[in-house]
This record gives C-alpha cells, structure tokens and sequence, in this order.
C-alpha cells in the first residue's frame, strides 16, 4: 500500500546518483481547497509544492525553501514553501484562462522565477532562474545546469486529490561504467504519472530501475501548515504606519487581513490599533477565523 504525505530519499549504490520522491496527498487537497484556482494553474501550484518538498530534503539544510515566481499573466502569483520539518504551505492568483499550450513566461506574465534558501544561523541564499520550457521541470532543470552545475531531472504529476515527484541527480565522482547516467534518465523517463502518483515508491523504483542496486532510506511524514499569527499580522500593520492604519479604520470601520496560504482572517478595531502603536503590544484576537 503507498504511504501518504512522504518524503523519501534512495540512492544507487554503483554510481554517484541519488533520488528522491514526494507524495501529497491530504497536505495537497487542505491547500488546494483554499484559493479558486482552476485547470493548469491548480497543476503548477501542486508541482511547485512538490519540487520545494523534494529540494529541502535534497539539500539536507536546516530551514525553508521558497519559489516565487510574480507577473502579469493569468496566473500572476505564485509562492510555496517547505521547510526542513516537513511542512509545507502555498497559494497562487489565477486571473484568467491558462492554455495548455502556453509556454511559463505567457503563463506567468514574467521571464524569471526566484529560489530562496533560508538556513538557520546564516543569510538567505538567493537564486534566479528563466521561466525557460512549457513545464516547471524545464525552467528547475534549467536552473540546476546552470547554477547548481549538477545535472538534475524531475518528474511531476498532479491533480486534485495528489500531487508527486521524483528527482534524480548525478553526484560528484566518476560512474561506475559510462552510459550509467543516461540509462538511469532513460529508464526513469518511462514513468507515468499514474505510477508516479498511485504506486507504492518500492514497487515503482523496482518497475524502473530492477536491474539497479538501490539504497531506499526511511521515509519522513509531510504536512501543510501556515505560520501566519496574529502576532505577525500586527507586525505588517506595524509597517503600515499609523497613518494608513487610520486611515483604513476611517474607511472600512476596521482592518481586516486574510491570510493567502490558509484563508485565516485577523481582524483589527480601532482600540487594537492604539494598543499595536501606542504599546508595541497586541491586544486578544476581536475576530480570527480560519
């Protein structure tokens, strides 16, 4: 039977490759209910959340990574995160009809997109990447040829109820024999997404890779969660500055903040604003909702 919501490393003993492979299943479906997005653009929402599932444990860092890719096309946002404790969070704004045909710089309005690596103890790492190819595998492959120098290849698949990948990377070090790289991307190339997103990942990396001799680590449990707070909220206002923050009380009669990655909404009166600026304190929630 698949386990769900995993994250699971395996490496080929012979050579200088390593893989890793991403499942999500409840995690995906509590973000994917969230925002309104519709036909590719919920696809690439659920692919980037696993390609940042899969880059932190890559990695090994202690910390997040976040892609962001922002424009003026129909899907004009969007932003994941996975951190190093397994959990996850995402949203994107779709404003119009996205084609299947529509190569990512059409579909996003914009010719980059934008990895972060926050490590704790050190200053985040930022890498920019052209919004190359029709898929997101093709701008990552892209980004790890060029600025990475590591040869890295990824399979994706998703719809409403699951989302999943597999990376695969070739290593510093000499191959066991010469075609071993290009056997490996050919073999795992004849994945579908069916097996990607249904097969347990034992019987699926015995399916490609039978006459390999694989290492299959232990896998980690993967789960959605948003660190927006009140707290935090009232620091964004704090940045606002006191005028504006009146000046939308004036306007609306409070101030209310909705939370894009989990539909969570703070709402401020206007003794909440005198105590968040005139006390550098936070009063008790007047209205959360999730």
């Amino acid at each position: 039977m698949k386990k769900l919501d995993q994250s699971q490393r395996y490496l080929f003993d012979d050579h200088p490759i390593r893989g890793q492979y991403v499942s999500l299943d409840q995690s995906w479906q509590e973000i994917a209910q969230q925002g309104e997005l519709q036909g590719r653009g919920l696809s690439l929402l659920g692919e980037a959340l696993v390609v940042v599932s899969l880059l932190v444990d890559t990695l090994k860092i202690d910390g997040s990574i976040t892609l962001q890719i922002r424009g003026k096309g129909p899907l004009e946002l969007l932003v994941v995160e996975a951190s190093s404790e397994h959990k996850i969070r995402g949203t994107a704004r779709q404003s119009g009809d996205i084609d299947d045909e529509m190569d990512l710089q059409q579909v996003f309005g914009s010719e980059y997109l934008v990895i972060t690596i926050k490590t704790d103890g050190a200053e985040p790492h930022q890498g920019i990447a052209p919004l190359s190819g029709v898929k997101l595998s093709d701008a990552l492959e892209h980004y790890f040829a060029t600025s990475e120098q590591l040869p890295t290849r990824f399979w994706l698949a998703c719809d409403e109820k699951n989302a999943s990948g597999m990376l695969i990377q070739k290593l510093p070090g000499k191959l066991k024999d010469d075609d071993a790289w290009d056997r490996v991307l050919h073999l795992a190339s004849t994945v579908t997404d069916e097996e990607l997103q249904r097969i347990p990942l034992g019987d699926l990396l015995h399916r490609l890779f039978n006459e390999e001799t694989l290492r299959l680590f232990d896998p980690s449990s993967i789960k959605f969660s948003c660190s927006c707070s009140r707290e935090r909220t009232a620091g964004m206002l704090l940045s606002l500055g006191k005028a504006e923050a009146d000046q939308i009380l004036e306007d609306e009669g409070e101030i209310s903040v909705n939370c894009e990655f989990c539909n969570s909404n703070y709402s401020f009166d206007q003794i909440d604003i005198e105590q968040i600026f005139g006390e550098g304190g936070i009063t008790s929630p007047s209205t959360t909702t999730h």
